[in-house]
């Protein structure tokens, strides 16, 4: 039976889960560390408020832990990746290097960051997209932006952080849905995300990317990436929704039978099942991934 192995995003970066990869794996994390121009454990065991903390150093850091612990897994048949866990998956497919999509990831992180909005994400469960666009309609939050559509009742808005803190009162006064704001300093995904997407399109522009050894589903068109595409979907992936729901719908009607994630954590798995359970049946996922 088909299977799809997962890479997440920077949610699921969390304590020292996965640091054992480093010693298993020395020269690879000696590599990552010699191009990062740091040590990893370090960002493993920083406090939140540390700098350790800055998306530069996590990201790069998950990409090299769930790279890594994707080596100890069987080879499956498709292979996915949450926002910045698509360049992890690519690497995995071999359509770039080890070395080149540490660098994507780190590049990547840097143009995030110095989004010139305050802003960030906040999680939506218990009601559908098309209704949470009702009340954002309804309420006048034309300054929010859908960034993820991690499950059929789970979305994720992207925007300025006081807009998000309103919408979220209002949602959890109505009663019928939970709203969370997550674990991402920057609004992701968003129309925020336009300046960072134009200074990426120009890096990948000086990448030649090898057609994947493994299809890997892009988190923009939900349908398995071509070589021809790739600079140019990975650009806009900045500042488009991540369509989960509809990767894992389509991973379903190609036979996909198991999801594993590679490295820690286990909510990718869990948006599997929601996204693939029969109507009704559907299990609300307990937190959410930018």
């Amino acid at each position: 039976m088909p299977t799809a192995l997962a890479f997440p995003g920077q949610g699921a970066l969390r304590g020292q889960t996965g640091a054992g990869l480093l010693d298993r794996y020395p020269d690879l994390a000696a590599e990552a560390e010699q191009i990062l121009g740091h040590p990893l454990r370090p960002v493993l065991t920083a406090g939140s408020d540390s700098p350790w903390r800055r998306l530069t150093c996590v990201q790069p850091t998950l990409f090299v832990l769930t790279r890594l612990a994707a080596l100890d897994q069987p080879r499956p048949d498709y292979l996915v990746g949450h926002s910045m866990g698509e360049l992890t998956a690519l690497c995995h497919a071999g359509s770039v290097d080890f070395a080149t999509g540490l660098r994507l990831v780190l590049a990547r992180a840097r143009l995030i960051s110095q989004c010139p909005v305050p802003g960030g994400m906040l999680a939506v469960t218990g009601i559908g997209v098309d209704e949470l666009a009702g009340v954002m309609a309804a309420e006048g939050f034309a300054d929010l932006d859908i960034a993820n559509l991690n499950a059929p009742d789970q979305t994720v808005l992207a925007g300025p952080t006081g807009s998000l803190r309103a919408l979220g009162t209002v949602l959890r006064a109505g009663g019928a849905a939970k709203a969370t704001l997550i674990d991402a300093p920057n609004p992701g995904h968003s129309r925020y995300m336009a300046g960072a997407a134009a200074g990426f399109a120009e890096i990948l522009a000086e990448v030649t990317f090898a057609v994947p050894r493994i299809p890997v589903i892009s988190n923009v068109t939900a349908r398995p990436h071509s070589p021809q595409r790739l600079a140019e979907l990975l650009a806009q992936h900045l500042y488009r929704p991540v369509h989960w729901s509809a990767s894992m719908t389509y991973l379903h009607a190609a036979g996909v039978t198991e999801l594993r994630q590679a490295g820690p954590g286990r909510l990718l798995p869990r948006l599997w099942a929601a996204c693939t359970a029969p109507d009704g049946t559907r299990a609300v996922p307990g937190d959410a991934q930018e």
